[in-house]
């Protein structure tokens, strides 16, 4: 008999665990087709300022056909939703981060992938979909506002896709969990070719008044692969422990560069079309994670920490730096603790914090404008009611320690309320 496997709305197993639900828009004995997501928003105070923003609202469909045996084959599509303020530049949370070309968009691509999914020979995806990397940067990522800034996944300012360590683009991955000693491992393989051209252009390379490019094509984020290895221990309430790495190729090399004399920026002139450039480097990212408790915003207790260090994984905001050195090597941790309790366990007060700095990076510290080093840091605290399964109000908070390379808010508050579908 034909069956379906229901988790294959989730990209990955951590996902299968959350609190969003989904709901059949069609079933057959041919195809099934659910949608899922949520919309939420909160009235934010950041630094005296009040507004009304969105949260990281998502609207997604899932088609799932079984295909030959115990496969299973579909798709997965979602997309992110900015409603209530849709020009807003201010992104605090790094689950809601889109690519760099879609933060105007009041819809973007968040997700995007077809899958097979087989018992024994593991679940195979292919498209924009959750990396291996996220399997164990996932574990703290359950504020409702803010965090998931500093464990590497939402890398580059934006979701991470570029890096492959976030909601990855063009990525072919494959996991398959087996159990073992009293718990289940999994293992999770991850493999991209060209990801991005890199836009590159340095002022004053070749002398004073010069400006020097990366014609398009041949600067690039090349070949990018990953893997992570998680268990989870039967044990209480239980055990996760993961770690992750992803490493991407940053191929800078040409003879075709240009040098424009800019001593008249309205009036560039081409010097030479065939300048050498040669600096091809890496982008890489390793994570190790443990967590605690039946699920976040479960009952009882769950704790979550992870940490993570990374190189040229990170970028300093733009006019901080000076030239084009902005990417910069890292070191990050997050944590997030929550207890429920009630009849439905419907109350939750819930807390933690996240850190990212720079790390043994003098060409990076020494090209900074301001300061000698980045800085990121945030305390949050909150209290969530849950309404009903679907329906949740929440209160969230957090305590900025930011240094001014940084450029984030000091703190805020913020009273919202989410609905799932």
């Amino acid at each position: 008999m034909r069956k379906f496997i229901r988790t294959g709305l989730a990209s990955i197993p951590l996902l299968a665990a959350s609190n969003g639900h989904a709901l059949p828009v069609y079933e057959s004995n041919e195809v099934a087709l659910y949608i899922h997501g949520w919309f939420s928003t909160h009235q934010i105070n950041i630094e005296g300022s009040t507004s009304m923003d969105d949260g990281p609202s998502r609207i997604g469909f899932n088609l799932d056909v079984p295909a030959y045996k115990d496969w299973n084959v579909g798709f997965l599509i979602e997309w992110g939703i900015q409603a209530v303020s849709p020009n807003q530049v201010l992104v605090i949370s790094g689950d809601q981060q889109a690519s760099p070309g879609e933060r105007a968009d009041p819809l973007y691509t968040r997700q995007g992938n077809a899958y097979a999914k087989h018992e024994f020979w593991g679940n195979f995806v292919a498209g924009k979909q959750w990396s291996v990397y996220y399997d164990v940067a996932g574990i703290t990522d359950w504020y409702n506002v803010s965090g998931g800034l500093a464990s590497g996944a939402f890398a580059l300012g934006g979701d991470g896709g570029i890096t492959g360590t976030g909601r990855a683009d063009g990525a072919i991955t494959w996991r398959k969990d087996w159990k073992a000693l009293c718990g289940e491992f999994q293992i999770g393989l991850q493999y991209a070719a060209h990801v991005a051209d890199l836009d590159i252009q340095a002022e004053d390379a070749r002398g004073e008044d010069t400006l020097l490019v990366c014609p398009p094509g041949d600067c690039e984020y090349g070949l990018s692969r990953g893997a992570s290895l998680t268990y989870t221990l039967d044990v209480g309430d239980g055990w996760f422990f993961g770690l992750a790495y992803n490493r991407v190729n940053l191929d800078i090399q040409t003879d075709r560069g240009l040098l424009f004399d800019i001593s008249n920026p309205a009036d560039m002139i081409l010097i030479r079309d065939d300048v050498e450039i040669n600096a091809s480097s890496n982008d890489f990212a390793f994570i190790g994670g443990i967590a605690y408790g039946k699920g976040a915003f479960e009952r009882g207790l769950y704790a979550a920490f992870n940490w993570h260090r990374s190189h040229n994984n990170e970028i300093a905001p733009p006019g901080s730096t000076m030239g084009a050195t902005n990417f910069f090597n890292a070191i990050g941790s997050e944590s997030f603790i929550s207890w429920t309790w009630g009849k439905y366990n419907c109350y939750s007060i819930y807390g933690g914090h996240n850190l990212l700095k720079s790390h043994n990076d003098e060409i990076f510290e020494e090209a900074l404008i301001t300061g000698d080093k980045y800085r990121l840091g945030a305390l949050f605290y909150g209290f969530q009611y849950l309404w009903n399964e679907r329906v949740r109000i929440y209160l969230e908070g957090a305590i900025g320690d930011n240094n001014d390379v940084a450029e984030r808010p000091d703190g805020f508050v913020a009273a919202g309320i989410r609905v799932d579908i």
